[in-house]
């Protein structure tokens, strides 16, 4: 086999890393470790969180020179020509999650060993979408009137939906704010749409006023076509990380559950699902107020790298220190666990890949779980490293996992 380019070597690391790789790839990597000075080191460096801390650096300074305004801009002036789809390029490869850990590795190979990219890096990723089925139903529009729009089944270079705009092969919702009608109209109803995510589900958009959202599975957002002079709000269930255009004369309030987010300009993320016992504003940029929205004296002003958590049993508001990166995994394609509990870790997993986990255990509480996977591991090679690494035993029947205490 000759020299192998960063695309092909990260491959093998990650196969190595999920104890995946064939005999005759173990050899393979081993040579090219052997071949060139440092190697083992970069090995190590990619296994650990370092490579994620280096992806989201990266993908900063590619977002910093980005400027989305604009863009939106851009986008919406030139629904007429042909050419979209190249001049979306540069975001359309950093804008979803499929194959998020193999471009960590790949970055990491490339940059401290010098190998070889592939000519064309979005053909990592392009090559899998077209291989897989599309499936119609994992991402919703539900538009004004009601009627119902499959987003993933979409193939057009743009696609006008009333007063939203289907952007390219990742199939972005754009709203144009320039085409509303009534809009600074107070007496008027505002037109309201709702993007559900169902299991496996992830989705972004843009919406009228350059605020942008990704939307986690299973999580439902809701939201006016087009904001008024007042504040500037939607409802949230489930997940979604927020990436608001300032306004001082608008708040943008982020309804979740039993919390209230109120925030003029930032980035931050909110976790709110039903099956969950708490309930976390967790901020990146800027500042946000948060308050459940039985008691709004209970408020609480965070500061970037702070979480809000609401426990809904104990009808109480804590804020702590987090992990960024680990809040972010999601987005970025991934599992991202620290020492959380098994049932913790299953809900996640429910979500992304449709199983239902059935606990035949003694003691829940005496598993929990390291490390990050990509969503774009199959769910029987993240099993089977729990397995490995003291957990208990997976057997999956269909849509049902059962899980036993190790013999």
């Amino acid at each position: 086999m000759g020299e192998l380019n960063s695309h092909q070597i990260a491959r093998i690391i990650l196969k190595m890393r999920y104890e995946t790789a064939t005999e005759e790839e173990k050899r393979v990597l081993e040579a090219w470790m052997k071949a060139g000075k440092g190697r083992q080191t970069i090995y190590d460096r990619i296994v650990s969180d370092e490579s994620l801390k280096e992806y989201r650096d990266l993908k900063a300074e590619f977002d910093g020179a980005t400027d989305y305004g604009k863009l939106q801009s851009d986008i919406l002036g030139t629904l007429a020509k042909r050419d979209r789809q190249r001049k979306l390029q540069r975001i359309s490869w950093w804008g979803g999650s499929v194959a998020a850990v193999l471009l960590v590795v790949c970055l990491f190979v490339y940059k401290y060993a010098g190998e070889p990219l592939p000519e064309k890096m979005g053909e990592m990723r392009v090559a899998k979408i077209e291989s897989e089925p599309i499936i119609q139903d994992k991402v919703i529009l539900v538009l004004g009137d009601g009627k119902r729009v499959g987003m993933q089944g979409l193939h057009k270079d743009s696609l006008r939906l009333k007063s939203a705009v289907v952007v390219g092969a990742e199939a972005k919702l754009v709203y144009d704010a320039n085409t509303g009608q009534g809009a600074e109209d107070v007496s008027l109803e505002p037109e309201i749409n709702k993007v559900i995510t169902s299991t496996g589900g992830f989705y972004s958009l843009i919406l009228s006023d350059g605020t942008r959202i990704w939307l986690n599975s299973e999580s439902e957002l809701e939201y006016p076509v087009f904001f008024g002079k007042g504040e500037r709000r939607v409802k949230l269930v489930g997940e979604a990380f927020f990436e608001v255009t300032p306004d001082v004369a608008r708040p943008f309030i982020v309804e979740a559950n039993e919390i209230r987010t109120r925030v003029l300009g930032t980035s931050f993320n909110i976790k709110a699902y039903k099956d969950e016992s708490d309930i976390y504003a967790t901020l990146f940029t800027g500042k946000v107020a948060v308050e459940p929205l039985a008691d709004t004296t209970r408020k609480v002003i965070l500061q970037p790298g702070k979480q809000a958590g609401w426990d809904v049993q104990a009808r109480k508001l804590s804020v702590r220190e987090v992990n960024l990166d680990r809040v972010m995994a999601w987005k970025e394609g991934m599992f991202m666990f620290n020492k959380e509990n098994i049932e913790v870790v299953t809900r996640q997993i429910e979500r992304w890949y449709g199983v239902k986990f059935i606990y035949q255990v003694k003691d829940r509480n005496q598993y929990t779980f390291n490390g990050y996977f990509s969503k774009d591991e199959t769910l029987e090679s993240i099993l089977d490293a729990f397995t490995y690494t003291g957990g208990p035993k997976f057997r999956k029947e269909g849509d049902t996992v059962y899980v036993t205490d190790p013999l």
